[in-house]
Parts: C-alpha cells; sequence; structure tokens
C-alpha cells in the first residue's frame, strides 16, 4: 500500500518538473520583457500583448533573424546590428512597450539594409572619409527610423485600441520622437566610434565590424537568446 502512495507521489512530482521546465522553456527574454510591459496595460487589452508577440517572433524566425539579449549594458545605445546578430540592449530599462519595440525594428531595418539591400557598412566601409561615412550613416539612420515607426503604426492600427489610449500605452521617449531633427548629435558619436576604429585599425588591430569596437566587444561572451 505504502508503495502505491509513494508511486503515486513520484508520478505528481515528475509532472509537476515538467511542468516547470516547459514554462522555462516557453518563457524567454522576449516574452518575459512582454509580460512586464502587460502589467501597464488595462485589463480589456491585456490579450493585445500576446497578438504583438506572437507577430514580433513570427517576423524574427520567418526571416531568419538573429537576435540576441543583453540584460545590462553601459554602452548608451539601445540595440546594436553586428556581423553575428541583432543584439538588444538592457530592454529592462526601457520605459514603454513602443519604445522596445522600435528598437526591435530599427536594428532588424540596419540588418535588412546591409544583408538585403547591400548599403555596405559604413562604420567599416568609410573609415577612411569621415564626411562619406556620417551621411551615408544618417540616411540609414532615417530610414531605420521611419521603418520602425511605421511597423508600430500598424501594431496599433492593428490591435483596434482607441487612438487616444493607444498613445499612452504605445508612447516613444522623446529622443526616439525627435530622433529624425537629432543629425548633428548621431553624427558626432558615429564620427567618434569611426575614429577609434580608424586608429584600432591603422594600430594593427583586426577591424571587420562595429563588433570589434571596445564598447561592444565586451559583451558578445555575455549575449543570450532573446527568443
Amino acid at each position: 500500500m505504502w508503495g502505491f502512495f509513494v508511486f503515486m507521489i513520484m508520478i505528481d512530482l515528475i509532472k509537476h518538473l515538467m511542468k516547470e521546465q516547459q514554462e522555462v522553456i516557453r518563457t524567454s527574454h522576449f516574452d518575459r520583457i512582454m509580460d512586464k510591459f502587460r502589467e501597464g496595460f488595462p485589463n480589456e487589452y491585456k490579450n493585445v500583448i500576446d497578438s504583438i508577440s506572437d507577430d514580433v517572433k513570427s517576423f524574427i524566425r520567418d526571416n531568419n533573424y538573429t537576435i540576441k539579449f543583453l540584460n545590462s549594458c553601459s554602452t548608451g545605445f539601445g540595440g546594436v546590428r553586428t556581423d553575428k546578430a541583432v543584439i538588444i540592449c538592457s530592454p529592462n530599462f526601457m520605459s514603454s512597450v513602443g519604445d522596445f519595440l522600435y528598437t526591435i525594428y530599427h536594428e532588424i531595418r540596419h540588418e535588412q539594409q546591409i544583408s538585403i539591400f547591400k548599403m555596405g557598412n559604413p562604420t567599416i566601409d568609410s573609415l577612411d572619409d569621415f564626411e562619406e561615412l556620417s551621411e551615408k550613416y544618417w540616411q540609414m539612420e532615417l530610414d531605420a527610423d521611419r521603418f520602425a515607426k511605421q511597423k508600430i503604426a500598424k501594431i496599433v492600427m492593428n490591435s483596434k485600441i482607441p487612438i487616444d489610449k493607444a498613445k499612452i500605452l504605445f508612447r516613444l521617449s522623446q529622443y526616439i520622437e525627435d530622433y529624425p531633427s537629432l543629425s548633428k548629435m548621431v553624427k558626432f558619436h558615429i564620427a567618434k566610434i569611426a575614429n577609434q576604429l580608424k586608429y584600432m585599425r591603422d594600430s594593427g588591430q583586426e577591424v571587420k565590424d562595429i563588433s570589434d569596437h571596445p564598447s561592444v566587444k565586451q559583451y558578445m561572451d555575455r549575449l543570450e537568446d532573446f527568443i
């Protein structure tokens, strides 16, 4: 009799462990962050997060994009496209689901620019011509900004959430809203990075991608799967 009870307890324990394992597999970094933003949605719109999550994950998987997660970094950027992966940096500190989705689509657009549209990688291809580099980089930034904002607009439209509420739930930070007017600041920033990469190259170091820059390279062995 006791053997039967022990057997049943073991079965329940195994089922419990299997359920926990399935939940761990199901809860990716992306899902966990989307769940965090779900908490700020009114109850009647919480299911919208599930629909958005499914669409974003399908878009990434259908196009075979490699997205990596970096829990915390002090680089000053929310995302970066490298030759190995698109990296989403410190998403836990992003203030809204709008900023989170914008960063994902903005960086994916950079991947498209280089791998699909063959626009080249200005941070590597134009190191000897800073004027060409900064202008080419800025045009790519404007394109990525438009692409990401159009994606969010489509998400909002499909959500069926009234526009006055959607503006709050999917709000973008002021920096992102004003991004097209920040050319001088962005060009200054990229010129600084390019100068550092050029110095590295001219001093004999191998420079093939932005991931070779110290501010990015220091994190490359800490990347985790995103979805």
